[in-house]
């Protein structure tokens, strides 16, 4: 839960919105899911080693969110349309998070195999890892583009409608 609020406040100061964080965390649920999914295919047990992995995957689905989210962002201030943006920056950023995902996963492999006696402690942890990094680098590629177009639109909605009365002063009418 602390991770979780800790993570929320330095999005929130970074990019000085409540909503953006919102986008890009959407994906920490599934990649939580993935971790007991994970633990539970191959009948490991929750424990502490499985609970650090648990955190390790929050950072680092909220890292894969930023990438994308942050690529998304600066062609939309380049003038990009939502639509157009969005398909830059999965087609773009695609490699970048397979890249770093598929090198946690080579590099925390050895862990969850757990080979000796010694590894067979943290094999929990590898397991809780591996299932989560992988389901939630295939939601980020999925989930995140469909919640920022939302959110985006959502956005977009209320400049266009209730900014615009706010600025004038106008009042609603009722209608």
């Amino acid at each position: 839960l602390f991770a979780l609020i800790f993570i929320f406040l330095v999005l929130a100061s970074l990019y000085e919105s409540i909503v953006t964080p919102l986008v890009i965390m959407s994906v920490i649920p599934f990649a939580i899911f993935g971790g007991f999914f994970g633990l539970f295919v191959m009948n490991s047990t929750l424990d502490v080693f499985s609970m650090i992995g648990c955190i390790m995957l929050m950072g680092l689905a909220t890292k894969n969110s930023i990438i994308l989210v942050d690529y998304i962002n600066q062609k939309l201030e380049q003038g990009a349309a939502l639509n157009d943006a969005i398909l830059q920056g999965c087609k773009t950023r695609l490699r970048p998070i397979l890249m770093t995902s598929l090198a946690l996963v080579a590099g925390m492999m050895p862990v969850a195999i757990g080979l000796n006696e010694a590894s067979s402690q943290r094999k929990s942890l590898g397991i809780a890892v591996v299932g989560g990094v992988l389901i939630s680098t295939l939601l980020t590629l999925i989930l995140i583009p469909a919640v920022f177009s939302y959110f985006e639109r959502g956005r977009q909605w209320m400049i266009k409608n209730v900014g615009s009365k706010m600025i004038t002063g106008e009042k609603d009418s009722g209608h």
